[in-house]
């Protein structure tokens, strides 16, 4: 039986299965919170609060003192903000992300919004030294440069790095620093030919760039453009990767064992650009298919034997000027397009050094075709001569058949009196369609344009029938512009 004290006592009291009454101890008001579970993890709740994890528990209507727990943890609570109706007539206002996300009209930051992979790309378009700055940004900045998809490495271009130890000191921590898997599809170093870099670099310290070539290498870089204005400094590191699609060098020196490319299997593009090449025989590569020569490469005057272009998968040539002996050109089966500028004037002077190197060559007869046969395969073939086409006259002495040559450019070289050049071309195309004449005018500006077609009635047997038209570009037409078309006359073609 139960006394009237205990039935009149605090409501701290619960019974218990043997219907025997205990007392339940209350925790303090603040310290039950704290010092029990002090050294437990704490989450953390609105404002700067934090409560112990094991201290949130249900409150429980059979438990008073659970009531009270719950009332304290009610406390911590930062208090709820009031609604606020908007005023009469206006829209209610719409509730912003909580996510974080700049929103497009907020003019946030929307360039960080994006994925890795986008920013990765943007900053390959930047100066190395520009996209190591991007760190600074925010945390997610910190470390995108190391796996940018591109690397552009300048020096004497304005930038800041003045010395070149210090430019030397970047440049190592580059490399090393960047993540050695990532992908790199572009790589660019460009260093203009001051006096300080060539006395302090270049013709003291060659290997140490060499051995930056072979570690961009080893990235398994797709595209690499090396401009160094310095024509003795060559590259003593053969090219090996299987990775390299695009090769572009400038000002350049090259020997015979760096020109063959067979090391490099899925090479497509090569350029040259102001290059010298030192006793080569032979550039070579069975994947090329874009080849280019430009801003007058040097193929080594005094050369025993002429450079062999050895190419059989190229679709794309360009020589562009030269100096030096002209290369000579194997067959090119899959050609589609070329475009040659001789540069050589050519004279009757039987002691012109040119004249005769052209004729013979240390000793025996020149006597093969240097330039025009491997372009036999051709459909769009361009022919350009700053003076009178020394080397194109003398490959037509051995002119072979243009069978799939569709359009066809030349300018005033071919225009000799008795026009040997235009007939012999003209009899050696039998599937030629359009021929254009750029005559005493720099291209590609002119006046005046003269289209010639052929009278069905005085069509010449010896002229390709496919030929739809003939177009003629000048400033003015005078004595010799019209001495052509006047030749041109004789085939049935009239303007």
């Amino acid at each position: 039986m139960l006394s009237a004290s205990a039935l009149s006592g605090p409501a701290s009291l619960t019974p218990t299965r043997d219907s025997r009454l205990r007392p339940v101890p209350r925790p303090p008001r603040s310290a039950g919170l704290r010092t029990p579970l002090a050294r437990r993890p704490t989450i953390p709740l609105l404002g700067h609060c934090r409560l112990h994890s094991a201290t949130v528990r249900r409150p429980s209507k059979q438990h008073p003192a659970g009531e009270k727990l719950a009332r304290d943890h009610h406390c911590l609570r930062a208090p709820a903000r009031p609604h606020r109706r908007p005023p009469a007539g206006m829209p209610p206002r719409k509730r912003g992300k909580v996510d974080g996300a700049a929103s497009p009209d907020a003019g946030g930051d929307r360039i960080s919004a994006l994925p890795d992979d986008a920013l990765h790309h943007l900053l390959s378009f930047l100066p190395a030294e520009d996209a190591v700055r991007t760190c600074v940004l925010a945390r997610r900045w910190r470390h995108l440069w190391k796996s940018a998809t591109g690397l552009r490495i300048w020096f004497g271009y304005g930038n800041e790095l003045q010395s070149v130890k210090k430019f030397r000191e970047f440049v190592i921590h580059l490399l090393l620093l960047r993540k050695r898997h990532s992908s790199l599809h572009t790589c660019e170093l460009r260093l203009r030919n001051s006096a300080s870099l060539c006395t302090h670099w270049l013709r003291k310290d060659r290997l140490g760039l060499n051995l930056w070539i072979r570690h961009i290498l080893d990235c398994e870089v797709r595209t690499l453009r090396l401009k160094i204005r310095d024509p003795y400094f060559c590259l003593h590191l053969p090219l090996v990767s299987q990775h390299l699609t695009t090769l572009a060098f400038v000002g350049l020196g090259w020997t015979d064992d760096l020109c063959d490319f067979s090391n490099c299997p899925n090479l497509e593009h090569l350029e040259f650009d102001g290059s010298t090449f030192h006793g080569v025989q032979q550039i070579s590569s069975k994947s090329l298919k874009y080849l280019s020569f430009s801003n007058n490469c040097d193929f080594d005057f005094y050369m025993e034997s002429d450079t062999l272009i050895c190419t059989p998968s190229l679709v794309s040539l360009r020589l562009d000027k030269h100096s030096g002996s002209p290369p000579i050109l194997d067959s090119m089966p899959s050609l589609k397009e070329a475009f040659l500028r001789d540069p050589f004037m050519g004279c009757d002077d039987q002691d012109c050094y040119t004249c005769i190197h052209d004729k013979v060559q240390f000793g025996y007869e020149y006597n093969k075709c240097v330039l025009l046969q491997g372009l036999s395969e051709a459909e769009n073939l361009t022919l350009m001569s700053d003076y009178k086409g020394a080397h194109f006259f003398r490959d037509l002495e051995w002119c072979p058949t243009f069978n799939n040559l569709r359009t066809l450019l030349l300018n005033e070289w071919c225009v000799d009196p008795d026009f040997y050049v235009l007939n012999c071309i003209l009899k050696h195309s039998p599937v030629l369609e359009k021929l254009t004449l750029h005559l005493f005018t720099k291209a590609p500006q002119h006046k005046l344009e003269m289209i010639g077609r052929y009278n069905q009635m005085e069509r010449s047997a010896t002229i390709s029938k496919h030929l739809k038209e003939i177009r003629v570009q000048c400033e003015v037409v005078n004595n010799k512009v019209y001495k052509v078309l006047k030749f041109l006359g004789t085939f049935g073609i009239q303007s």
